[in-house]
């Protein structure tokens, strides 16, 4: 399996996305891959009624499946086209003196995406701050996390810092797209923290994840059959 991750700038109109995404979506498909992952708000924060149908339409047209972040009424999104599952961002960033989510409502819960054999959990940008979520995907079968991101240049560090603890603590493949004019990179992340592609230009990051690799790595170190639950409840 392979999986394509899209290191791109927002668009300040549908017309020009598309333009953009079709050589991306042609060059995954050539190179193998099976789903492109694009960053969050690809648009940046505006909506576009047309921007379902045209997303559903490349991805029929390119033969993947095409994952989006966007924005639809007034919840920031990560949606699977042609047809899949929808996912609203839970955790909003609202930090004084910086741009966030404002005016935008959370998401509700989290979802998982069933592919290829294989369960993903979704997720966009801030939402990386909070391991609750990512724990709980991976206790419900997760064994990759796709996530779309507009992470600041500023803290470009802590994104893979973040990035790469999510992973570990789960031992799950974390595939991140980011947006180019942001700053930070897009990063292919293993099952043991390590770092295995990263792009920090506009174009292709391809993924290739080792499924075995990880069914062994869970069993020699199986980290998640050694919590502790009864610990963890507060006293």
């Amino acid at each position: 399996m392979r999986l394509a991750l899209a290191h791109l700038a927002k668009r300040e109109s549908l017309r020009e996305l598309l333009q953009a995404l079709r050589p991306l979506a042609q060059e995954a498909r050539e190179r193998g891959a099976s789903l492109l992952l694009l960053p969050e708000l690809v648009l940046g924060k505006r909506e576009d009624p047309g921007l379902s149908q045209a997303l559903r339409a490349l991805a029929e047209e390119a033969g993947l499946l095409l994952l989006a972040g966007h924005l639809a009424e007034g919840k920031n999104r990560l949606q699977a086209f042609p047809q899949g599952p929808t996912y609203a961002k839970l955790h909003l960033y609202r930090a004084e003196g910086e741009e966030g989510d404002e005016g935008l409502s959370p998401g509700e819960r989290p979802v998982l995406l069933p592919w290829k054999g294989q369960v993903f959990g979704l997720a966009l940008c801030y939402d990386l701050d909070f391991p609750e979520l990512f724990r709980a995907y991976a206790l419900k079968g997760a064994k990759g996390f796709l996530v779309g991101a507009a992470w600041p240049r500023e803290y470009a560090e802590l994104l893979e810092v973040l990035a790469r603890a999510r992973a570990a603590e789960n031992q799950a493949y974390l595939f991140l797209a980011s947006r180019a004019d942001t700053g930070s990179p897009s990063l292919f992340v293993a099952p043991d923290g390590q770092v295995l592609g990263r792009r920090e230009e506009e174009g292709l990051l391809v993924a290739e994840p080792d499924w075995g690799f990880l069914e062994a790595y869970r069993k020699k170190y199986p980290l998640l059959r050694h919590r502790r639950e009864d610990l963890y409840r507060l006293w």
